[in-house]
């Protein structure tokens, strides 16, 4: 009984090997399989890719251009224009990889590598060990474009081409014939093209109506296409405003004061139909947000922006899945062509980890079951750093062709491979800050300071932790792994000033405070030394999307808080606000914290839109005091002007300054200090302060800072 049952499980094992064999198909076994690479209508330099790429894993092949006899193993390269993308399909005796252009082709040969085999991007340059058997599932059918058709991870390294082969992503100056808001570049904007607003011609904004701007659009696609045939897509949109143009022509087509898109959508059909090989966009952005009444032709999409979307959240279990559902429904009635334009990073600090792939995740198969065939996700251009860029470029190219692929294993993959020597730890700390995000049910803006990253996912003690095992780590790595490092080190060292410098004075602030004596912590002046040099060394300067500098951002430093000493009777005083705050800006601790705010609006500032900002305060302690001192931010492009003039009240008594318009000198951006003497008597009890907007400025903001009385 024993001995039958003994037969029955060997024969069960070789039936579930067999098995399991079956669902293979061996391109290769060493000593016994080896491929012929057949290259039809693909030329030679594909199959001797392949090849080269085949010899690094130990493995031999025959190349030919003649359709191989019997029944050996062969791989089929073929170029394939009616195709997108590239496919792999297992049939009979073959493996097929096609491919729309011999570029594609490139790209499928490295898909087949890195899903089949231990050659990757990482272990290409590497000594790989031999593989002695290559296979493929019986039966493979893959198409590279059929979730995601255009993958763009708009970031620094997807500028490499090498890069792009690797990870199947496209970018725009290579498919796009014209892109944004760039009608201007492609041809000469006359007079005759430009929009008429209040029934006069503004040239800020151009005339989609217009004769003459269809014909030079005509004349330069048709050029463009002659000389880059490739370079087939056209993104015809408004310029970056709200106009809308209201001439005769824009108003018989369904354009109103605030909607673009039937005139706009119109000139494209045109186009569409003029040249039917090529493909046209517009976006849902601004003026053209609502979808046109009509269907549009074949070969005319939209890219949806999700400006309007809420932030660092999961879409779909959020309060906004419906509005956002119904904004892809709406534009699915006229396209089938539906993008999205998706933002991955904070543009006001390239130096924010901003961990938002696995709450992109979600939110790509979201999209995908919305009608979504494209991404755009903006990060970094080419001359450009961003925290962990190099990482989420990575990481969306994997997640733009595998939604469902395992962030984690690859995340680990990446920084163990970018980082040998802290890669793991690194892992450790981004992994868990995403983990972090995801689970956090507050928005992260992609505009922000760092108040916005500590609610949502930044702990300063973990920050700090990280921040000192670089330091500790950075004397032990060879020359390469310093250079690779620093970059990421230097964003680590900038959150850390920020975290000191909005904390104000205290434990986690920049400098203690004691019997009104300011002292800045050593570790601050190390830190900012160091940001110097590694600024040098990395050729790293910018650190947001408006131009800030570090070089600017340390001579702030220098001026604001490390050459200018605190001292201030006011400092965490209570007082009481007895105007209006704005719900976004509550919190009026800001004004004696010891926190002192840069040019940058979104740090350390109480911005507020009321017509005066008013508030009071006991003068138990202040007797001393005989000047009052505040500042206040002049930022014109964000629309913050100082106020008219600061008022103090004690007693029966007013002291004034008058700011006016002093912002007007020459500059967008500054900080005007208003100065007030004052004089408390001993029987005054209270102190007011009135600040009054410009009368001007009525539907602008005020932006103020620390409160000082000395």
């Amino acid at each position: 009984m024993r001995k039958k049952a003994t037969i029955l499980i060997i024969l069960a094992h070789i039936f579930l090997n067999s098995c399991a064999h079956s669902k293979d198909f061996v391109l290769y076994k060493k000593g016994e399989v080896e491929p012929i690479i057949y290259f039809q209508g693909a030329s030679k330099s594909a199959a001797d890719d392949f090849a080269l790429l085949f010899k690094k894993l130990g493995a031999n092949s025959t190349i030919s251009n003649q359709a191989p006899k019997g029944d050996k193993p062969f791989i089929q390269l073929e170029v394939n224009t009616k195709l997108s993308g590239f496919s792999l399909l297992q049939i009979k005796n073959q493996l097929q990889i096609s491919a729309q252009t011999e570029k594609d082709l490139k790209k499928a040969i490295r898909y087949f590598f890195s899903t089949y085999s231990n050659l990757n991007q990482f272990t290409f340059n590497a000594n790989i060990v031999a593989q002695e058997t290559i296979s493929v599932p019986l039966g493979l059918s893959y198409n590279s474009d059929a979730i995601i058709a255009y993958k763009e991870p708009y970031f620094a390294e997807n500028f490499n081409e090498n890069f792009r082969l690797w990870n199947n992503t496209n970018t725009l100056e290579e498919t796009w014939g014209l892109w944004g808001h760039n009608i201007g570049r492609l041809i000469k904007v006359t007079p005759q093209m430009t929009a008429l607003i209040n029934g006069e011609l503004n040239e800020e904004q151009l005339n989609f109506s217009s004769p003459a701007l269809y014909k030079a659009l005509e004349t330069a696609i048709g050029e463009k296409l002659a000389d880059y045939p490739e370079a087939n897509k056209f993104m015809i949109m408004p310029y970056d405003n709200e106009m809308v143009c209201e001439c005769k022509q824009c108003l018989s087509a369904g354009n109103t004061k605030t909607n673009a898109s039937p005139a706009v959508f119109a000139l494209i059909d045109k186009l569409a139909n003029k040249f039917p090989n090529a493909s046209f966009y517009s976006t849902a952005y601004v003026s053209t947000e609502t979808p046109p009444t009509k269907p549009t032709k074949a070969n005319v999409g939209v890219m949806i922006s999700t400006m309007s979307f809420p932030k660092g959240i999961v879409l779909e279990t959020s309060n906004k899945a419906q509005a956002v559902k119904q904004k892809f429904t709406d534009w699915k009635k006229i396209t089938k062509n539906i993008y999205l334009w998706d933002y991955a990073i904070n543009f006001d600090n390239y130096f924010d980890s901003y961990p938002t792939v696995s709450i992109m995740q979600k939110n790509l198969q979201f999209y995908i079951k919305n009608g979504v065939t494209g991404i755009f996700m903006h990060g970094s251009d080419e001359g450009s750093f961003a925290a962990f860029g190099n990482l989420k470029c990575y990481l969306y190219a994997q997640l733009f062709n595998n939604p469902q692929v395992d962030l984690k294993k690859h995340i680990n993959l990446f920084l163990e491979n970018k980082y040998p020597t802290l890669g793991k730890q690194l892992a450790d700390y981004y992994i868990q800050i995403e983990d972090i995000a995801l689970n956090s049910n507050r928005t992260i803006d992609i505009y922000g300071g760092i108040k916005n990253s500590v609610n949502k996912y930044l702990k300063q003690e973990e920050l700090e932790k990280y921040l000192n095992l670089i330091l500790t780590s950075r004397d032990q790595l060879a020359s390469k792994d310093k250079k690779v490092s620093d970059a990421l080190l230097m964003s680590f060292i900038f959150q850390e000033l920020e975290l000191s410098r909005t904390n104000g004075l205290g434990k986690f602030g920049y400098a203690t405070y004691e019997n009104g004596q300011r002292t800045i912590k050593p570790e601050i002046e190390k830190y900012l030394v160091l940001l110097k040099e590694l600024s040098a060394s990395t050729g790293i300067g910018k650190y947001n999307e408006i131009g800030f500098t570090l070089s600017d951002y340390l001579a702030s430093w220098n001026a604001r808080i490390i050459g200018s000493p605190y001292q201030n009777l006011f400092y965490q005083k209570s007082f009481k606000v007895t105007s209006l705050l704005d719900e976004e800006h509550a919190d009026s601790k800001i004004l004696n914290d010891g926190a002192l705010g840069f040019q940058d609006y979104y740090n350390n500032w109480l911005i507020n839109s009321a017509p005066k900002l008013s508030l009071e305060t006991a003068t138990a302690g202040l007797q001393k005091a005989t000047l009052l001192q505040m500042d206040f931010l002049y930022d014109k492009k964000h629309k913050i002007y100082p106020p008219e003039k600061v008022t103090v009240y004690i007693g029966s008594r007013k002291f004034e300054t008058v700011l006016g318009e002093k912002e007007e000198n020459g500059t967008n951006r500054k900080i005007i200090r208003a100065t007030i003497p004052i004089k408390i008597n001993a029987n005054d009890s209270l102190l007011k302060i009135e600040i009054t907007k410009q009368s001007q400025k009525q539907k602008r903001s005020m932006a103020c800072d620390e409160i000082i009385l000395k």
